[in-house]
């Protein structure tokens, strides 16, 4: 709430703060960052602050807010990266009711070890990682393997998505609520929405390799192909 404070440190992880609602400033040696007020992560960009191992900050809450703490081990030192909402990448997936806007927060221009982050909107009703892909395996250019956490809210928050996870020799159904969250070690992974009810998720890849390298079903590649053909003509 408006006026804590938190000292936060990782010494051998790195770590990504995230502003989900609200405003907050951060703190660190000499530094002063702030960030301005994020009403609601559907229609605003994030602020977020990278924190090589090992560096300490002091957080303040300027507002009620919320803050998404990512962390993976790391050797490797260095400087914070604050980025600010107009650094944010934006990019549209998708074609139909496969499209989502996708924000790219932590991507390979970030100086990180491991991590790779971003939020992704569905509008209601639609679908998300799809055509769907996976990325559990290192058969390099094809594939990387990273492990993937998806934290989800809903607009309005009285809806739900449904996740599917699966592989040749798994598969599972998740019902999915405002402010769940789901781990995603292997497999395929779409989510769809219901409608009536936007969709959001922060998603967080982690690897060693950190590359965003990633298999498609064969099942559904056509799909792949009719969408780079509609965004010819859309």
């Amino acid at each position: 709430s408006r006026g804590n404070e938190f000292d936060y440190r990782e010494i051998r992880k790195e770590s990504a703060l995230i502003l989900l609602i609200g405003q907050v400033s951060f703190e660190i040696d000499a530094k002063t960052y702030n960030t301005g007020i994020r009403s609601d992560p559907f229609t605003k960009d994030p602020w977020a602050l990278y924190l090589p191992r090992g560096r300490r900050v002091k957080i303040e809450a300027l507002a009620d807010s919320e803050i998404a703490v990512v962390k993976s081990p790391s050797d490797k030192e260095g400087t914070e990266v604050f980025i600010r909402p107009e650094e944010v990448k934006k990019r549209c997936g998708g074609v139909w009711n496969w499209r989502r806007d996708i924000r790219d927060i932590i991507d390979c221009s970030i100086p990180a070890e491991r991590l790779l982050i971003g939020e992704t909107i569905n509008a209601p009703g639609s679908w998300s990682s799809w055509p769907p892909h996976k990325h559990d395996r290192d058969d390099y250019p094809h594939e990387a393997r990273m492990e993937e956490v998806y934290h989800f809210r809903l607009n309005p928050k009285e809806g739900f998505a449904l996740q599917r996870i699966y592989g040749d020799d798994f598969n599972e159904v998740h019902l999915i609520e405002d402010g769940d969250t789901v781990l995603i070690p292997r497999g395929y992974h779409p989510v769809v929405v219901c409608p009536g009810h936007q969709l959001y998720y922060l998603w967080i890849l982690g690897g060693e390799k950190r590359r965003p390298l990633m298999r498609s079903d064969e099942r559904f590649r056509w799909q792949s192909i009719l969408e780079a053909s509609l965004r010819e003509v859309l």
